[in-house]
């Protein structure tokens, strides 16, 4: 069964490789994007369980994905990961439809929890298929 494909979608290369070391470590396929139109692209031909995506971007904000993603491709869950926190900024993603708001530096263990929740998947260390979660 094939796992789960998540997209990752922040402008800073470092980051962006972390945590697409963190997700493959999972057990999941990661595409990854640098910017809005990128993404666009992604997510046009590919089926993805999560993005996960920063709010400012090169292109635009990360909060027009977060909307375009629960109009057009609304099983998707997102996930907002941003340097720019604040109150306000999580209400407008969260009323946007992001499923979590968090505040960067993301712990790895905060991070591995969001993705097994939105991904409905149990506590283990790997992430099984998402039609297939593993119990808890």
């Amino acid at each position: 069964m094939a796992s789960p494909r998540i997209l990752v979608v922040d402008d800073e290369p470092d980051l962006r490789e972390l945590l697409e070391i963190t997700l493959v470590r999972m057990g999941l396929d990661v595409d990854s994007a640098d910017c809005l139109a990128t993404a666009r692209g992604y997510l046009a031909s590919t089926d993805y369980a999560l993005v996960l995506t920063d709010m400012r971007l090169p292109d635009g904000l990360g909060i027009e994905l977060v909307r375009e993603i629960a109009s057009d491709y609304r099983n998707t869950p997102v996930a907002v990961i941003t340097a720019f926190g604040s109150t306000d900024n999580a209400v407008v993603a969260l009323n946007a439809a992001a499923f979590v708001y968090l505040s960067k530096p993301v712990g790895l263990d905060q991070l591995r929890t969001k993705v097994r929740s939105a991904l409905g998947t149990g506590t283990s260390g790997h992430v099984a298929s998402a039609t297939n979660p593993t119990p808890a």
